[in-house]
């Protein structure tokens, strides 16, 4: 099981967007997939259109969740909303609750990758993700001030390091909303690759409608759009990420607990 941390300090940047396609495209290579909504705003949940009674708040609480069928290898857990806030400031009032989540994860049964959409603040909750997770992905908006959340993000990773021994490995940094025809896209994606080197994945996310359309039809790019660039993209940072972490397509299992 791989479980990947989608996360950067700064909004804006395609985080549930990359949950959201990358989750699908992984489960249409018949990967088995968790998609868990980490941000009290619940974009996640709202893009893929679902509730449930035990939420991330719950599980995080009281160590029960409800995971739901999203589509074919697909499952998602639902943030909580306002819930996550409060099952927060209940675990800061105690000891040792940073690595809560590790441990119950280890329950977690057939599934071969975990995506965590994170918020884009460092709380009690994404230092619960990032200790959690074996790599993180870095979605990059090719802008100048995404370069100053990248920093960011870098220097909590060393951060939690240290006061945890526990760092997550960088899977890539992901460049989102890339215009060819802006001279700052281009620019951004050349610092980038001049500081990070293949640590910046070949594909990038290009601007594209149906991608910010398709979450008000519940609706993932490859269902709403399966001939637009955006699906091209995702499709093609999926197998991106299959080769980065070893893996192969598989076949399909249900998940559970």
């Amino acid at each position: 099981m791989k479980k990947i941390a989608i996360t950067t300090f700064k909004g804006g940047t395609g985080k549930t967007t990359t949950t959201m396609n990358l989750g699908h495209g992984l489960a249409l290579c018949g990967k088995r997939v968790l998609v868990i909504d980490c941000d009290p705003q619940g974009s996640l949940t709202v893009s893929f259109n679902f509730r449930a009674e035990a939420t991330l708040s719950d599980l995080l609480l009281f160590r029960k969740a409800q995971i739901i069928r999203l589509r074919r290898n697909l499952y998602g857990i639902d943030s909580g909303g306002e819930r996550l806030v409060e099952a927060q400031h209940l675990l800061a009032k105690g000891n040792g609750n940073e690595l809560r989540l590790k441990k119950i994860l280890t329950y977690l049964r057939e599934c071969d990758y975990v995506l965590f959409d994170c918020a884009p603040a460092l709380n009690l909750v994404s230092v619960n993700v990032l200790l959690s997770a074996d790599h993180v992905l870095l979605p990059v908006s090719t802008d100048f001030l995404a370069l100053v959340g990248v920093k960011l993000t870098l220097e909590t990773l060393d951060d939690i390091g240290r006061d945890y021994q526990h760092k997550p490995e960088l899977l890539g940094i992901l460049p989102t909303f890339f215009d060819s025809r802006t001279k700052i896209s281009k620019e951004v994606l050349s610092i980038l690759k001049e500081h990070f080197g293949d640590k910046v994945f070949e594909t990038y996310i290009r601007v594209n409608t149906q991608l910010k359309e398709s979450p008000s039809f519940h609706k993932t790019i490859f269902e709403y759009a399966p001939s637009s660039a955006g699906s091209e993209d995702y499709f093609s940072l999926t197998e991106e990420i299959l080769e980065r972490t070893g893996d192969s397509r598989g076949r399909d299992k249900d998940i559970g607990q």
